[in-house]
């Protein structure tokens, strides 16, 4: 066989010049690349009315298959029998088949179903990685009826699914016990992999705390329930009425919290103190950690969270919620310090103040560094 081994990718999630999604897979995929020496393609998983073309990111390959599904999660894998046949022709079609190693896949569905459809044909070593807790997406859907019609069509299927699957990768602890929460979920091999941060993109430029004129918070995550970005606001609230003048909160993001929580700020005159922002790039994002004294994420539903360790490889003081997937990498000295209680405006105000008290850094632990994290995983028995 010549030729590098090919690394095949299916995400549903993929940066292009156009949108930022998915840009912790490009820099994994990056890692991948650099130490793995692969070739490595990407599979984007899009709705079958996407309009979304083959394209090329920074040198990797983008490869669009559109999954045959009813729109909005209502009754996924139902037209699975068509999309295995279709994937299966995608890949012969786009000359794929010579030399592959790996079919890895992230989220449970579609990627679990379309690469063991694939693997049924050939030789090959499947990876399906785990992104969040609710590891078989049975929370997706607009509505409670849709999910509860998904809950019991797609649990068996994707279980099913799962255990076929040669490694089943989980990005925290706590998202590995959520899997093994099913009895009938018996997977033939596992693995943990940290969410790594690349610490060329971030970095500490070497600020001064002193220089700061105000005690900045930032926040970067999508208005959704789960993020609970009023936990915070409510908890920075408190900091201001205890005579607290010099804090600044921005909030970067959407979705379909960010009305009300801009509706509080209003009501509540605290726009002096709280700003809002729309998404950033992926790029822009050092410069706005650098320019903070602490970074919190009040989600309280998180496997573990990207823009923690991406603040926190600024040496930017990260706070999140207790018993999160960033528990598990936080030294013991720091939990008291560095977690509060969900949905907790007091327990938050708290540890903010400490912070506050303080103005310090919080030096990040090169073990999470993408780079090493890539260099265990790659090294693990299954890839020998």
């Amino acid at each position: 066989m010549k030729g590098k081994k090919k690394y095949i990718v299916f995400t549903p999630f993929f940066p292009s010049d156009s949108s930022h999604i998915g840009s912790y897979i490009y820099d994994q995929v990056q890692a991948l690349k650099r130490i793995g020496s692969y070739e490595i393609i990407i599979v984007k998983l899009v709705p079958y009315y996407s309009f979304e073309k083959d394209y090329s990111f920074k040198n990797i390959t983008v490869k669009i298959f559109r999954v045959l599904d009813f729109p909005f999660f209502i009754l996924p894998s139902f037209f699975n029998s068509i999309n295995k046949f279709r994937i299966r022709r995608f890949i012969r079609e786009n000359k794929l088949l010579d030399n592959i190693y790996i079919l890895h896949g992230h989220v449970s569905y579609p990627s679990a179903y379309l690469i063991n459809s694939v693997a049924s044909n050939i030789n090959v070593k499947t990876i399906i990685q785990h992104h969040g807790l609710d590891v078989l997406q049975l929370l997706n859907g607009r509505n409670q009826f849709t999910r509860f019609i998904n809950r019991h069509f797609l649990f068996k299927r994707s279980i099913r699914e799962l255990n076929k699957i040669d490694l089943n990768v989980s990005v925290s602890q706590k998202v590995r016990l959520e899997l093994h929460k099913y009895k009938e979920y018996k997977p033939k091999d596992e693995f943990v992999l940290y969410n790594g941060v690349d610490t060329n993109k971030f970095y500490d430029t070497g600020r001064s705390m002193s220089d700061l004129e105000y005690f900045k918070i930032g926040c970067v995550a999508n208005f959704w329930p789960i993020k609970d970005q009023m936990t915070l606001i409510k908890a920075v609230e408190l900091l201001i009425k205890d005579g607290i003048s010099d804090v600044k909160l921005q909030l970067i993001g959407v979705g379909q919290t960010l009305n009300e929580c801009k509706r509080y700020v209003e009501e509540n005159k605290l726009a002096d103190f709280i700003s809002f922002y729309p998404q950033r790039s992926h790029e822009k994002l050092n410069e706005f950690y650098n320019d903070l004294n602490l970074f919190v994420l009040p989600s309280y539903y998180e496997a573990l969270g990207c823009v923690l360790l991406e603040a926190w490889a600024t040496n930017t003081v990260i706070i999140s919620v207790d018993d999160q997937g960033i528990s598990e990498l936080l030294p013991e000295s720091e939990k008291k310090n560095l977690l509060f209680e969900r949905k907790s405006p007091i327990s938050l105000k708290e540890k903010i103040y400490m912070e506050y008290s303080k103005k310090r850094i919080f030096h990040f632990n090169d073990k999470y560094d993408i780079n090493n994290l890539i260099k265990q995983f790659l090294n693990y028995s299954f890839f020998n």
